[in-house]
């Protein structure tokens, strides 16, 4: 059992898991603090560098810095899906989805098993690319694997009025 003041508990892992924790309870600048805490203790583990880039991408956030964690974070495991997913995802929220759409096809093809995020991802990124015929079909296998409201409004409205792309 560990003692008050035991300082070798307090690994880069421990702030990784509060930094995810309170991600998920949407307190973001706490989720920051840990995982910056995690990353100073451990520069080059690629689960906190994705972790905060994602984070940070996916809330339109510290995007420059989020692309230079996510990208560190392929460099050590460039055929992790999720990192790949990650820096499709940061590279679509900079506004460059040509940029983005290598990563995000890298992505599918190295997830062991199909994912609804990538998918709505991929969608997200035709659309962008005025491909509505595969966005669709991205956003269609997407709700198909896993129910999402908010993808299927997508897919009902530009089913029936060809709207313009979904905005980052």
């Amino acid at each position: 059992m560990g003692r008050a003041g035991d300082t070798n508990l307090l690994t880069h892992f421990l702030y990784f898991q509060l930094g995810s924790t309170y991600e998920r309870i949407q307190n973001y600048d706490d989720a920051e603090k840990y995982f910056r805490k995690c990353l100073a203790l451990s520069p080059d583990f690629g689960a906190g560098l994705n972790y905060l880039g994602y984070m940070w991408a996916d809330r339109g956030v510290h995007l420059p810095e989020a692309r230079e964690m996510i990208e560190k974070a392929v460099k050590l495991e460039p055929k992790n899906a999720a990192f790949l997913d990650s820096l499709g995802w940061v590279l679509f929220k900079l506004e460059k989805p040509r940029d983005a759409l290598p990563y995000m096809l890298q992505a599918l093809e190295n997830s062991r098993e199909p994912d609804s995020t990538l998918y709505d991802h991929l969608g997200d990124i035709y659309s962008s690319l005025h491909e509505p015929a595969k966005a669709r079909e991205a956003w269609q296998k997407a709700v198909t694997l896993e129910p999402n409201e908010k993808i299927q409004k997508t897919l009902e409205a530009t089913t029936t009025s060809q709207s313009a792309p979904r905005q980052p």
